[in-house]
């Protein structure tokens, strides 16, 4: 990954540069075929602006953030750059037929059913096709979905699992052994 910062009407210490350069190179988490960052860093009167453009192979991200100082803008430009790339990677898990195997049936049930004598009443039945991922994966379309679980096929395992949002803001993952 080859990184390239600018400094804008002002002189950047070593440490802010030295910051903004491993707060860039933590993106690979979120994709690995980075091949360029741009950053640029500008002051304007109060105003403290980080504007950075993310070469992928085949997809370019950008952002530009300000705040009152510099690390607050790098921090906000960065975090903007990882929602970006993962709802781009979780449209790409979801829109690509190699990560589908097998399918379910989703019933909906009615909730004024529950408790009756008379049994459920099945309201919808719908078929589902569960998605051949990573635990990684799983949490990225998950969250890109804001949904608060998803049901997967683990691709190391072969399992079903079932990955979930804890109510800590951590998450949760259930293997069938």
């Amino acid at each position: 990954m080859k990184l390239t910062t600018t400094a804008r009407h002002f002189e950047a210490t070593p440490e802010l540069v030295e910051y903004a350069e491993s707060r860039m190179r933590k993106l690979k988490r979120f994709w690995d075929q980075i091949i360029h960052v741009d950053l640029i860093m500008s002051v304007e009167k109060f105003r403290h602006i980080a504007e950075v453009n993310v070469h992928v192979n085949g997809h370019d991200f950008a952002a530009k953030e300000e705040s009152d100082d510099m690390y607050g803008s790098i921090d906000k430009t960065a975090k903007n750059l990882e929602k970006q790339m993962k709802k781009l990677k979780g449209k790409l898990i979801i829109n690509s037929h190699k990560h589908r195997k097998g399918e379910t049936r989703e019933k909906v049930i009615g909730s004024g059913s529950i408790g009756v004598v008379t049994g459920l009443e099945i309201i919808e039945d719908v078929s589902r096709d569960v998605q051949e991922l990573t635990v990684e994966e799983a949490i990225v379309v998950m969250e890109d979905g804001e949904h608060n679980f998803m049901l997967f096929n683990n691709k190391e395992s072969g399992k079903l699992n079932l990955v979930y949002k804890r109510p800590d803001g951590n998450y949760g993952l259930i293997e069938k052994f």
